[in-house]
């Protein structure tokens, strides 16, 4: 709840520090970051209170046209000071309320990841859940991509690449071997740009754990970041976006979080790491349970494993998603959990066994999806689980140590994830009750996603993709 004292802390701060703008910035349903600008002298109580009014109908999914008024409510507790302003500017993240009711709107992303919180807590199963998110992205030289009738394609470019060492920039400090993988400058272009990206992190408040360079050699890189609350973690994925974007642009770079970018280089995902607590305790250390996990942990995975494919629809919510969850890649393809093996769903960290250390790696997320709504899915699949105390291994979902992709290995008996973006939305039209449970996800924000997310798909059809001229113009 709202107090008078952190709403004068905070007037008192914007006034100290002699902010000229205030920022407010919310997300949309697809994952957008958006925003409006308000003159730091207008604001007062007020403001904090009752908010700004805009319009939901201009946003795909939100509102009809004729009900459209929505507010936005600035939120004290979550600002940081923008560094790519002229004007020294107070960001504040803002959640969307209805105007009628001064309760959360049903499908606002950060209102559902509250929800969301609230339902773990009132469930009795644990107090709170703790995640750090693995950023993964690419950085490219050039960019460039075009849709037009009778032209269709995309280039993009690295001087890392093995086939650009006749860049200029490059100097010949290319890629010589196959993975790029913790590689060293000068072949690491980016490592300057990624200490840039990692200090504005820890400027806003996110705990850097460190930085390097991913296996992909067209510029792929990777910040880790240390344990935080789960809405702030949510929060943190939507600030982290904005940094690494503006930070790339400021050196005439693009950097991009899409899943698979490139054809023929590593995809990029976003696994979390995830504990719960109760009363600060955590509850997912088991020194004779398997992998040393308790029995919560195992229910939480059993759960999270069993409702993937409709999680999917939430958390790798995009057509290009799929392009990442392919065989070889070292993204997951089949529902299973293991120890240390990367080709699982679910990991278990050797190097995090104890009691103040453990925790489980998620890895079929990835950047571009909506943190509110992924998280959110996770959770309370998770939640699921618990309650209903599904046990992994009686489901089949593992442990596995074996790399299922290796060659020789039998996978056909393994339950797999969706193999498009049309069967995740398929499989939470049939699986969404655990969904709707407190009224998390409302069945009309459910109704109203897929609806969107179905058009995006249809968007494909009637659309060559260029391949399909090399393989059949000439037949």
């Amino acid at each position: 709840m709202l107090s008078k004292k952190t709403v004068k802390i905070q007037i008192d701060n914007i006034l100290s520090e002699k902010y000229e703008e205030l920022d407010l910035r919310f997300t949309d349903l697809k994952g957008h970051w958006r925003h409006v600008t308000v003159p730091a002298l207008m604001v007062d109580e007020d403001f904090f209170f009752n908010g700004v009014g805009f319009d939901g109908s201009t946003l795909t999914g939100m509102t009809r046209t004729e009900a459209g008024d929505l507010i936005l409510r600035p939120d004290p507790l979550r600002v940081f000071e923008d560094p790519f302003t002229e004007r020294k500017t107070l960001a504040i993240l803002a959640d969307i309320v209805d105007p009628i009711s001064g309760e959360s709107f049903s499908k606002d992303p950060r209102g559902i990841a509250r929800k969301a919180v609230s339902y773990l807590r009132e469930s009795g199963i644990a107090t709170d859940s703790y995640w750090a998110p693995e950023f993964e992205f690419y950085i490219f030289d050039e960019t460039r991509f075009w849709a037009e009738q009778g032209s269709q394609g995309y280039r993009m470019v690295s001087m890392e690449s093995p086939e650009h060492s006749e860049i200029t920039d490059s100097k010949g400090f290319v890629h010589s071997c196959e993975s790029g993988y913790h590689i060293m400058y000068p072949v690491d272009s980016l490592h300057d740009i990624r200490s840039e990206i990692a200090m504005l992190m820890q400027k806003a408040g996110i705990q850097i754990k460190y930085h390097h360079h991913e296996v992909g050699r067209m510029g792929q890189s990777e910040v880790e970041v240390n344990f935080s609350p789960f809405l702030s973690t949510a929060d943190n994925v939507m600030l982290t976006k904005h940094i690494v974007r503006n930070v790339a642009l400021k050196y005439n770079l693009s950097a991009t979080f899409m899943p698979k970018p490139v054809e023929g280089e590593p995809g990029s995902g976003m696994h979390f790491h995830i504990f719960m607590t109760d009363k600060e305790k955590r509850i997912f250390f088991d020194k004779d349970g398997s992998c040393n996990l308790s029995k919560p942990a195992l229910n939480a995975i059993a759960g999270i494993l069993h409702h993937a494919p409709a999680v999917c629809a939430f958390s790798n919510a995009s057509v290009n998603s799929y392009h990442r969850l392919i065989p070889g890649q070292e993204a997951p393809v089949y529902r299973f959990f293991s120890g240390p093996n990367r080709s699982a769903a679910i990991r278990i960290p050797s190097y995090a066994r104890t009691a103040e250390s453990m925790r489980f790696e998620y890895r079929v997320p990835d950047g571009i999806s909506n943190p509110y709504l992924s998280m959110s899915a996770i959770l309370m699949a998770a939640i699921d689980g618990m309650k209903k105390e599904m046990d992994p291994e009686k489901l089949g979902y593992g442990p596995i140590d074996e790399n299922v992709f290796a060659e020789g290995n039998d996978a056909l008996g393994l339950q797999i994830l969706p193999r498009n973006f049309g069967e995740a939305l398929d499989a939470l039209e049939t699986d969404r009750e655990f969904l709707e449970e407190g009224d998390v996800f409302s069945k009309g924000m459910i109704d109203d996603y897929i609806e969107m997310k179905r058009n995006e798909v249809a968007s494909f059809l009637g659309s060559p993709h260029p391949r399909e001229h090399s393989l059949y113009f000439s037949l």
